[in-house]
């Protein structure tokens, strides 16, 4: 039975493709992108996160942790990822719930029935299921068992991805959607991997081969502080695009919804000073696309 681990199952989503849709989070990706508003995707293994603000205190995890992976330091629970053996007791006993568990295993079925919820919304607003994460394309089998469910079921799809892995993996995949959209974070190869970790070079692969394969085709540009927000990087964005033949864009604005997430995770997060951008911010980089002949989009 095919298997795969979800962070979450969004329902009622207007941002991730047309209509209200049902979002799958998936857990697992190859970047590592500062900014990310969804840092419990990164590791494709089941992961336990510590909301400090809910904490009251009152001990009762430290005291049930078997493995002593839990500790007092400076009036602060510090937890030893090293240790812990993922007994979910601080989990299940915390009544504030400043311990959750980010990733659950579903089958198939499972998502299809919970997906299924709100057909009749997907029908009457050309909604329908988009795949998140995460990279979808990380969780390949499961991917590719899901969308085929969908599709018996007379669903819309819409897979998120990076396009980052390799491109057999990514037609399999996209034989089975209807709507693409692909998140391209820097046109410059070596920016991008100094910053997220990855070449840049299989997303750009991949855009060609799927404005070849005749999909329906919408380039995601997060745009971010310090990485990518100027009207220079918005030009090198129009070179490249231009030169694969894609010309639909949508820019997404910088957001901090993410940092809370970082904090309960324990890391590090870099823009945490950075103020959030709005739709006029984006104005002039979205002046340079739609000069250029892009049918361009601010947000989502």
């Amino acid at each position: 039975m095919t298997k795969g681990i979800l962070t979450n199952i969004q329902r009622f989503s207007i941002h991730d493709g047309p209509g209200i849709r049902t979002t799958l989070f998936m857990k697992g990706c190859p970047l590592r992108c500062p900014w990310c508003a969804n840092p419990e995707t990164f590791s494709k293994k089941k992961e336990i996160l510590f909301w400090e603000k809910d904490c009251v205190s009152c001990g009762v995890c430290v005291k049930s942790c078997k493995e002593e992976s839990l500790t007092w330091i400076n009036n602060s629970i510090i937890r030893d990822e090293k240790s812990c053996n993922m007994c979910m007791d601080c989990v299940n006993l915390c009544q504030k719930s400043a311990f959750l568990l980010s990733g659950m295993e579903y089958t198939v079925e499972e998502v299809f029935e919970e997906v299924t919820k709100d057909m009749a919304f997907y029908r009457k607003s050309g909604g329908g299921v988009t795949l998140s994460g995460g990279e979808p394309l990380l969780q390949k089998e499961f991917t590719l068992a899901i969308l085929k469910r969908f599709k018996e079921g007379g669903i819309h799809t819409t897979l998120e991805t990076t396009g980052v892995l390799e491109s057999e993996s990514f037609l399999e995949v996209l034989s089975h959607v209807d709507l693409l959209y692909m998140d391209f974070k820097h046109p410059n190869k070596e920016i991008h991997e100094k910053i997220t970790g990855v070449s840049n070079e299989f997303t750009i692969k991949n855009m060609r081969l799927a404005k070849s394969s005749q999909k329906d085709v919408v380039i995601r540009i997060p745009v971010i502080p310090r990485f990518n927000y100027s009207v220079e990087v918005a030009k090198e964005y129009v070179t490249v695009l231009k030169d694969i033949g894609l010309e639909n864009v949508h820019l997404l604005p910088f957001h901090q919804m993410g940092k809370g997430k970082w904090e309960a995770m324990g890391k590090d997060y870099t823009y945490g000073t950075e103020k959030s951008l709005c739709d006029e911010d984006l104005e002039e980089m979205a002046k340079i696309f739609r000069e250029a002949g892009f049918e361009t989009q601010i947000g989502g």
